[in-house]
């Protein structure tokens, strides 16, 4: 089979040359090792750390510099298979790993101290400062997250870029970007924390997960398909498109909720461990008043 052999695959430099630059900040940001964050340590390991954001960047390699990305272009289902591992899989692993305090040591100081003075205090910044501090709030995030997925399942927007490869490397860029700033509403990346409690977490994860039903039921259930591969003559394994795009409202639907429910259950696990925390504490009140 030519889609085994790693030389037949359709190799993006760009993605290549992205992942090595941010490995290569992040290696270089944890060796020199100035100031270590003390929070960071209560995280964990920080090897456990380091697998996680290697994962991140080993997921981001499989959904679009391998033969996943040769199916993609002829199957719905494949190009499904793209964005799940890009926003549920590769966005929550690099966010749980924390490394924007460690990658961004990875530059040069002279590069840091000009580059963060200008973000954080040039006048010309201020409305894009204040555009990230909107955007990066958990109703803004949710808002813009859910958009830019429905959109690009927008027929129109979806065949244009299966004719136009850079508004694919776009979309792409987008459903991991956006996946990043939702999952950042949800996962503590020490020394941050996130504004929203557990509760929060939960109803706001679950929502998310309910939107994502909708479109895959959309798609699932629809009497005809939606998009450009219905022109196709042949497909991989000589299916129709029709059940092509059922099948990628099957992989939305079902392995697409796993991180969701993943992160709806340890969210509601640590909500039940303060309540009860919470509770042991008020028991124990009167004991120490009575003494």
């Amino acid at each position: 089979m030519s889609w085994l052999n790693p030389l037949s695959w359709p190799l993006e430099p760009w993605v290549i040359l992205a992942v090595e630059v941010t490995a290569g900040l992040y290696v270089w940001g944890g060796s020199r090792r100035v100031h270590v964050v003390r929070s960071l340590r209560t995280w964990g390991p920080p090897q456990w750390r380091a697998t996680a954001f290697f994962s991140g960047l080993g997921v981001i390699l499989a959904a679009l510099d391998s033969p996943v990305e040769t199916l993609a272009r002829q199957l719905f289902w494949a190009h499904m298979i793209q964005h799940m591992l890009l926003i549920m899989v590769a966005a929550p692993l690099l966010v749980v790993s924390a490394p924007g305090i460690q990658a961004w040591r990875g530059l040069p100081l002279a590069v840091r101290r000009p580059l963060a003075r200008f973000a954080l205090k040039h006048p010309r910044m201020r409305p894009l400062r204040r555009t990230l501090v909107l955007a990066c709030g958990p109703v803004a995030a949710w808002l813009l997250s859910t958009a830019n997925l429905w959109l690009w399942h927008w027929p129109a927007a979806y065949d244009l870029t299966l004719r136009d490869h850079t508004v694919h490397h776009l979309e792409h860029a987008l459903f991991l970007g956006f996946g990043i700033l939702f999952w950042a509403q949800v996962i503590d990346q020490p020394p941050f924390r996130c504004r929203m409690s557990q509760v929060r977490r939960v109803l706001y994860v679950f929502l998310a997960a309910v939107q994502a039903w909708a479109l895959a039921l959309l798609l699932g259930y629809a009497s005809v398909p939606y998009y450009a591969y219905a022109q196709l003559t042949w497909r991989p394994g000589g299916i129709s498109a029709l059940t092509d795009q059922q099948l990628g409202a099957g992989i939305m639907w079902v392995p697409g909720s796993i991180s969701y429910a993943i992160l709806i259950i340890f969210c509601t696990f640590l909500w039940l461990r303060d309540e009860d925390q919470a509770a042991l504490l008020v028991a124990r009140r009167p004991e120490t008043a009575a003494k």
